[in-house]
């Protein structure tokens, strides 16, 4: 079950990573993909699937890669009608025990600001005690690749289709943003 900020959790003591690479699938069951369809405000999550090569990384720690596919159910932001879905992420990760950033500030530019290069690599995460939750990291690249506004295909919004209330299409203006607050009185009491 779910452990920490997580829908689901699947651990892996990283000290069995030693000096070969180790193949690993990651299923969650039923009761596992609907808690996080339910997290990620999905219809539903008919299936996922991770397959991971899990690499010793440097002294003791551990590099993620491979592929996570799923199969979900959306609403569609225009129609709302649910929709299907699939998503197949590329995973590439390293972890390490302790956290290999500088524990000093970082290097401040002239302007006294910090330069942040995005064409480098990301720094390592870090391994909590020994253990990596291969589930947390799943549900990390899920949220971050979700679209927030899912669209079923085909489906496109018309600004032209929205109704136009009668009294402002006699006018021919648009209504006013305060016309809701016209009705309000404010009172004052001493």
């Amino acid at each position: 079950m779910a452990t920490g900020a997580f829908p689901y959790s699947h651990t892996v003591k990283t000290s069995r990573i030693v000096d070969k690479d180790e193949a690993i699938t990651v299923a969650p069951g039923d009761q596992e993909l609907q808690a996080i369809a339910k997290a990620y405000d999905l219809v539903a999550m008919n299936s996922l699937d991770a397959r991971f090569t899990l690499k010793p990384y440097r002294k003791e720690g551990v590099r993620v890669v491979g592929t996570i596919r799923t199969a979900i159910v959306q609403t569609c932001v225009v129609s709302l009608e649910p929709f299907e879905s699939s998503l197949e992420l590329e995973v590439d990760r390293t972890f390490e025990p302790t956290s290999s950033r500088p524990a000093r500030i970082r290097d401040l530019n002239e302007d006294g600001e910090i330069e942040i290069d995005l064409e480098s690599l990301d720094p390592p995460d870090v391994i909590m005690d020994g253990v990596l939750d291969l589930g947390a990291l799943i549900c990390e690249e899920l949220a971050l690749s979700l679209d927030p506004f899912p669209r079923k295909a085909g489906v496109e919004f018309d600004a032209n289709e929205q109704e136009i209330p009668e009294d402002e299409e006699e006018i021919g203006k648009k209504p006013s943003p305060f016309a809701a607050l016209e009705g309000l009185k404010i009172t004052k009491e001493d």
